[in-house]
């Protein structure tokens, strides 16, 4: 079988397959689908993780996530993204970019990835992950399309012009897979995905609860949107979730046993270090927020084609990260702000991925808006898949200091 020569994915694919919980069914289902598309010559379709899955999986080609892939990988293989990294730098990738995109391109130049059909994305939310995919395309061939997006969404003409985009991305992939898009099937596909929505809704809803139900990343939300939106699979494995988040509270039970301190993290989690909101959780802390569950979306109505393309062109600019990582500031510290709002957060933790440029040029104005508000918010580089940049020991001494200033603070 093809799928044989991705070792790291098949141990994950054999690892998960016996589980009867949703969220590894989920990714069984898409591992899966990628081993059967490379042994059937199904296409395969790149996307990034700001481009979710749903009209791939209408027009029943085969979405593999690079994001999610690598991912998944580091569970199994915790240096496998450490030895696509350094490749990608041994071929003169720069340093200073994004790790999550220097995996990707170091794991296609080490043949860890099934190569692509074609390659699909839209221009956000950074240049990083861009120019990542042009250099994916230049290594594997494959052809390209990418939904430009207005740097400013209140401009005139802005959302039509970004609705003819998400047009476009679905002419693309019917031109080159020679497949012509059902509608019927796209509208069975889209309210699966409002299902899933729904209830990823409701789950980070139940999280403003204090004190919380839940600590850290909700994972099978983001792992639903890059992998799968759209199957009953990802729907399952949210409402599963959110099911297990009702019963802790019908119970009494909370994250934490005595919550003394809600920390929003806003951004993504860190990948190498799975212990540490446990670690944190021993210091009375909870995190009820991450921003990579950050996804605020209405769903999309499917009476017409016309409404579901228009939909589901709005809901992709509610994807974590994208709505607030386009370059305007001022976004990222209106979102910040109305989320230590509305889930209750005593401060906040930026751990800056050093690929981030925009965060780490942030820094003064972050501080400013927080202190003037009297909230603490702490700010570092930590990179959140090379655990080389920042270690756990230092990482976890600047949070424990911050922490103890914010506990005496409210004494």
């Amino acid at each position: 079988m093809a799928g044989e020569k991705y070792e790291v994915h098949r141990r994950m694919y054999d690892m998960l397959r016996d589980r009867d919980a949703p969220g590894a069914k989920m990714i069984v289902e898409w591992l899966g689908g990628i081993f059967s598309a490379m042994d059937d010559g199904r296409p395969i379709v790149y996307h990034s993780f700001a481009l979710f899955s749903e009209v791939i999986i209408a027009l029943d080609l085969q979405p593999l996530c690079c994001e999610a892939w690598d991912m998944m990988a580091s569970h199994v293989d915790p240096q496998h993204p450490i030895k696509s990294i350094d490749v990608a730098h041994e071929a003169g990738i720069p340093a200073e970019m994004c790790s999550y995109d220097k995996a990707i391109i170091g794991s296609v130049m080490r043949e860890t990835m099934p190569p692509p059909a074609m390659i699909a994305l839209s221009a956000t939310p950074c240049q990083n992950a861009y120019i990542t995919y042009q250099a994916v395309a230049h290594l594997t061939g494959a052809p390209m399309w990418v939904s430009d997006i207005p740097y400013d969404m209140d401009e005139v003409g802005a959302e039509e012009y970004w609705v003819e985009q998400y047009k476009g991305l679905i002419a693309f992939l019917e031109e080159q897979s020679g497949k012509k898009m059902d509608y019927d099937r796209l509208r069975e596909v889209v309210e699966e995905s409002n299902r899933c929505v729904e209830y990823w809704l409701e789950l980070m809803e139940l999280q403003k609860m204090k004190p919380a139900p839940r600590s850290g990343p909700l994972w099978t939300g983001t792992y639903a949107g890059m992998t799968s939106f759209g199957l009953p699979s990802s729907t399952a494995a949210v409402k599963a979730t959110l099911d297990k988040v009702k019963e802790d509270i019908a119970q009494g039970k909370t994250a934490v046993d005595d919550e003394k301190v809600r920390v929003i993290w806003f951004h993504f989690p860190v990948g190498w270090d799975t212990g540490l909101i446990k670690w944190m959780g021993e210091m009375g802390a909870v995190v009820p927020y991450v921003e990579m569950d950050g996804y605020r979306a209405e769903p999309v109505d499917t009476s017409t084609p016309e409404s579901m393309l228009r939909g589901m062109a709005r809901r992709a600019l509610e994807v974590p990260m994208v709505k607030i990582a386009q370059g305007a500031t001022d976004r990222y510290i209106e979102d910040l702000l109305y989320v230590i709002g509305e889930w209750k957060g005593d401060c906040a933790i930026i751990a800056g991925h050093p690929g981030c440029k925009w965060i780490t040029g942030a820094h003064g104005l972050i501080s400013d808006a927080c202190r003037e508000r009297g909230i603490p918010v702490l700010l570092f580089d930590l990179d959140l898949v090379d655990h080389r940049v920042t270690s756990g020991d230092e990482s976890r001494a600047r949070i424990e200091q911050f922490l103890n200033m914010v506990l005496e603070s409210q004494k």
